[in-house]
């Protein structure tokens, strides 16, 4: 969490996305509690709006894309893309 709370200085980042780990279904898992639990934890140490986002099939995506970068990153990549879109979209249809 402290190595967090520093990256979020040291690049003065305007937001954090958490990837939340949504069963197939869309419902609550252990781990999309517990990744809800540590982005609460997060935002109170931070300065910046904590967001979460749905990371369901980020790793498949990120396995298909294929690449030098790891998975993880690639999987990363995928996550922040979907998120991109759904703002782009939400801002498109602003009044």
């Amino acid at each position: 969490m402290r190595r967090v709370v520093e990256l979020v200085e040291y690049t003065q980042a305007e937001v954090v996305i958490v990837g939340l780990p949504l069963s197939l279904s869309g419902g609550d898992s252990d781990q999309t509690r517990q990744a809800r639990a540590w982005a609460a934890r997060l935002a109170t140490l931070i300065r910046v709006p904590v967001e979460l986002h749905d990371e369901r099939f980020t790793t498949r995506l990120a396995q298909e894309m294929g690449g030098k970068a790891s998975e993880d990153s690639r999987a990363a990549a995928v996550l922040l893309d979907g998120w991109l879109a759904v703002r782009a979209n939400d801002s498109s249809q602003a009044p």
